[in-house]
């Protein structure tokens, strides 16, 4: 099976019209906001990949949560989940109490 993916447009993460972020958020394009929105698929190889920190991935907030369990299922913290998935520490903390709440234990094998 043969696709050329060269024509297809890269995906702008922020909204059209922002104004250009500062910080570690303006280091270049993909480190942004690295969300997808809903699709009723859950991919959980993007889950692991996130979770263990190897590289940014964009994920759904559903992946978001199951990799923030996994994060704090070994162990982890708020940190370790801000940093891994690229988020604020805001964000870090309310996935957090979502994975809580959901009560998936995660995957040891992403930490």
């Amino acid at each position: 099976m043969n696709a050329d993916l060269t024509a297809l447009p890269t995906a702008r993460t922020e909204p059209t019209g922002a104004t250009k972020p500062t910080g570690p958020a303006a280091a270049g394009p993909g480190h942004g906001p690295l969300m997808l929105p809903e699709d009723g698929i859950v991919d959980p190889i993007a889950i692991e990949i996130a979770a263990s920190g190897a590289r940014p991935v964009a994920l759904t907030q559903t992946e978001r949560v199951l990799a923030a369990a996994r994060i704090l299922a070994a162990g982890g913290s708020r940190t370790d989940i801000a940093t891994r998935l690229h988020v604020s520490g805001n964000t870090a903390r309310r996935l957090a109490e979502r994975a809580r709440r959901v009560g998936d234990t995660g995957d040891l094998w992403a930490a």
